[in-house]
């Protein structure tokens, strides 16, 4: 209850206390009466943060829903047309709760970050205040391109001194571009040092090493990940289950989260919880659950014996015991379409439940993350890879095994790619959709996905087709708007 304590105090001081940035939005004046002050540089860059925290960005859905196109989680709900592009037979993307709207999110945030890096230098200013400035509105700009880039390819590149530009889609090769400039400039105006809910050095190199692995340039990734790993600034937290709750969602091992308040966004707590969780065998408000997106069986089957995530991650109806409400009990979850619940962020709820956002940070980028791109780095550079996947690589291992000797498993003196996959599927699950993307920029998806054979009538047999399923279709509204300068991704109607 110590954090609910804190988060009502923040909704009681917004003006003073720690994260009030995410209150601010973007400013209402005209460009000629705003960009003068420090306050107005920091109000600004407060409207940057914003659309982060809608529903359909990292705030709740989008980010949880990502989770299905893999073959570890599926939604509930009836997003019909979300659904479709999740079993891969959309033939376009009318989806506008979800994805229009995410789409729209993050592209504020671009265009948001894009004004605050155009006026921000000409203001009279403390220079280490907007160097700060600066250096997270670059993060935030690459960040959202990071995510619009790897969902639909190329985007619309925004230019504060150029209208059209957002009516024309750039290459990925050209957003890829950016991202790296803005992260490498970031990398030099952040400190590791930064506060709740903002990016710090650490973040801007992990990104970066991120962004590297997506465009297989290997010894960068490798090099950009060595700058977090030497600085001595992240570590991993030692109980894994305890990174998702109140007293430890902003260790160090968190390079950059989402920064959340006690009944405000973000909401992904109640997105991943049972609408029934005890099934009438104690008293709860039933509902209450979102059960927006949840496992699948062979997700929960496939972890390895003794690897402590799993009982951090999932649980399976009538077999495991969670804790809900004040309760510690068997899960029942009777109106789960599968018999396995993500329980990665129930933990808000273990004492009682209090509303639909409990407060708790959304882990937007760990360590652990970094250190697997190392390993998959090393790999690469040394004859492993997705081609070479029963390869052993030893010089991975240091970095590879902090993370598996975590989850409790015995290291492995050299690992092979097969191993990573497995690392990275049950380290970063239900986080965004990492796996997914993962499978698609190793060439792997067809693979695992079209192997996989039907799991109720909530998880499909599939058929990925590369070259077209590798991208999303690109949202049929904003081709509309464009009066056809923006065009559909390859194999869409």
């Amino acid at each position: 209850m110590k954090k609910h304590i804190i988060y009502i105090s923040i909704l009681a001081c917004l003006s003073s206390c720690s994260k009030a940035f995410l209150d601010k939005e973007p400013h209402e004046f005209t460009d000629a009466v705003f960009w003068k002050t420090a306050t107005q540089a920091e109000s600004a860059l407060g409207g940057v943060y914003t659309p982060l925290q809608d529903e359909e960005a990292l705030g709740g859905e989008e980010w949880c829903g990502m989770e299905a196109f893999s073959d570890i989680g599926y939604m509930n709900d009836n997003y019909s047309d979300f659904i479709a592009m999740t079993e891969f037979r959309a033939v376009q993307n009318t989806e506008n709760d979800l994805s229009l709207n995410s789409y729209k999110s993050y592209y504020q945030v671009i265009k948001r970050a894009n004004d605050v890096l155009y006026n921000v230098p000409g203001i009279d200013m403390d220079e280490n205040q907007k160097k700060r400035i600066l250096g997270e509105a670059n993060f935030l700009l690459a960040y959202a391109y990071f995510t619009e880039v790897i969902r639909y390819g190329g985007v619309p590149v925004y230019d504060p001194e150029n209208a059209e530009a957002a009516l024309i889609r750039a290459t990925e090769e050209q957003v890829w571009q950016i991202i790296e400039a803005s992260l490498t400039t970031a990398t030099t105006q952040l400190a590791f040092e930064h506060e709740e809910g903002r990016p710090g050095q650490g973040a801007a190199w992990g990104l970066l090493a991120k962004a590297y692995a997506y465009q297989k340039k290997w010894e960068a990734c490798k090099d950009a990940a060595e700058k977090v790993i030497s600085s001595g600034k992240h570590s991993l937290y030692p109980v894994y289950s305890d990174l998702f709750t109140f007293d430890h969602d902003n260790e160090s091992e968190m390079l950059w989260v989402l920064g959340a308040r006690f009944g405000e966004y973000p909401i992904t707590s109640i997105l991943y919880l049972p609408n029934d969780v005890w099934g009438g065998a104690h008293p709860e408000e039933v509902g209450a659950g979102w059960r927006l997106v949840s496992a699948t069986n062979s997700f929960y089957d496939s972890y390895q014996a003794n690897d402590k995530r799993k009982k951090a991650t999932v649980a399976k109806r009538n077999a495991d015991v969670v804790t809900y409400d004040g309760f510690t009990d068997v899960l029942r979850a009777p109106n789960n379409q599968s018999e396995v619940v993500c329980i990665k962020f129930q933990q808000p709820y273990a004492l009682d439940y209090t509303t639909w956002a409990p407060g708790l940070n959304i882990p937007a980028l760990r360590y652990a993350d970094i250190l697997l791109l190392h390993a998959e780095a090393i790999m690469n550079l040394n004859g492993g890879g997705p081609a070479n996947r029963t390869t052993g690589v030893a010089a991975a291992a240091t970095s590879f095994n902090l993370v598996r000797e975590r989850a409790g498993l015995d290291p492995i003196a050299a690992p092979t790619f097969n191993d990573l996959m497995y690392e990275r599927k049950m380290e970063l699950a239900f986080e965004g959709g990492d796996r997914h993307f993962d499978l698609v920029r190793w060439g792997l998806a067809a693979e695992v996905y079209n192997s996989l054979p039907a799991e109720g009538t909530y998880k499909p047999a599939r058929a990925f087709i590369p070259e077209r399923h590798r991208l999303l279709p690109y949202p049929q509204q904003e081709i509309d708007n464009s009066n056809g300068s923006i065009t559909q991704n390859p194999g869409y109607n």
